[in-house]
């Protein structure tokens, strides 16, 4: 005979030894450990309701992952931020953050959602360039021994020429990455090619490299006037408006973020374009993705809400959970990812003065 009695939630009958109730799914059998040793559900905010299989006893969804929400902060350096958002079941932004004296490497990638295992290609990809990137030569280095080509002028802008070969070079060993995913782990990868964007950037003092492929951007935010955009997306909507579409026709239209160019084995060549400049004043580089720039198409708007949140904010890294905060409050509807380095100009060099001196005869 099997002894049965009832869900204190739903009453329906259980067998008897169950531990979860197949009609609610909540949990029926007590448990030793207290509910103030497990998490709040971050989805119906029940207290202490997450169990140790990571799902939430009460709504039944998952409490959420590690990736969830990352942050590296490199103090007054820079900071980067990344976020699930409200709308995806998972992160499948990733980013890259590593900072020295007067130097930043900062890559962030985003996985393309129509492919498999995106956070896998993103994950990857800003790994295998940031690693790569942190080879690169400080401008005001020396070169080694046998190596006199090299050397780098640092009072001509082209100091900065040799961190867009790097960040190219970065972007190159990041799409060979991508790529062997597909022949690698779950099978599927091979049918559905994993994939992402990227983004990267070279800091050294006032020089700075960057290069890009998709539709993650680079913007440059002076002490003044609206932010500039750097990049040039790989997307549909940017090649139908260099035809000559208006903006915000081309902008509107479904197939408007349709990427154009990408990291994956389905990819063909990868060429990354890369650009290099030297600060003449004081300023921000800003790397997102499009979770955050979609909420903030136009450069002045997106200008001040940056300048605003550095405004409020003691460093780099609380401006750039404030802009993650402002993306999630306009609708969250992608991952959203954002960096913020300084970037100084080389100090002016005192005005030499000349004293003058005269004397009178009697």
């Amino acid at each position: 005979m099997t002894l049965t009695t009832d869900c204190t939630s739903c009453a329906d009958e259980r067998t008897a030894g169950a531990s979860f109730c197949e009609v609610c799914g909540r949990r029926l059998t007590e448990t030793a450990e207290p509910p103030s040793a497990r998490e709040d559900c971050s989805h119906c905010g029940a207290a202490g309701a997450v169990d140790d299989d990571g799902y939430c006893e009460e709504c039944g969804m998952q409490a959420g992952r590690s990736r969830d929400h990352l942050e590296a902060d490199g103090g007054a350096t820079g900071a980067a931020v990344s976020d699930r958002g409200r709308r995806h079941h998972r992160n499948e932004d990733a980013m890259w953050l590593a900072v020295g004296a007067e130097a930043a490497d900062v890559v962030v990638s985003d996985g393309v959602s129509a492919s498999f295992d995106p956070d896998a290609a993103s994950d990857i990809a800003v790994r295998a360039a940031g690693e790569l990137l942190a080879a690169a030569r400080h401008p005001d280095e020396q070169p080694a021994p046998g190596n006199p080509d090299e050397t780098v002028d640092l009072d001509r802008p082209q100091g900065a020429v040799g961190l867009a070969g790097a960040v190219a070079h970065a972007i190159a060993g990041a799409a060979a990455a991508v790529a062997s995913l597909a022949h690698t782990g779950d099978p599927r990868r091979a049918a559905a090619n994993p994939a992402c964007t990227i983004v990267a950037a070279a800091v050294r003092g006032p020089h700075v490299g960057y290069g890009w492929v998709g539709d993650s951007r680079v913007y440059w935010l002076g002490p003044d006037g609206p932010a500039e955009q750097l990049t040039e997306d790989d997307s549909w909507a940017a090649h139908v408006i260099a035809l000559g579409a208006d903006p915000v026709t081309a902008m509107n239209d479904p197939k408007a973020h349709a990427i154009t160019a990408w990291l994956g084995a389905d990819a063909g060549p990868v060429a990354p374009r890369v650009r290099s400049f030297t600060a003449t004043e004081p300023g921000h580089l800003i790397l997102c993705s499009d979770g955050l720039w979609n909420y903030l198409p136009d450069p002045a708007e997106f200008g001040t809400v940056i300048r605003e949140a550095l405004a409020a904010a003691p460093g780099p890294l609380d401006a750039a959970r404030t802009l993650v905060a402002y993306a999630n409050a306009a609708g969250g509807a992608d991952n959203i990812t954002v960096a913020l380095v300084p970037v100084h100009p080389v100090p002016e060099t005192e005005p030499k003065t000349t004293e003058l001196s005269t004397t009178s005869e009697d």
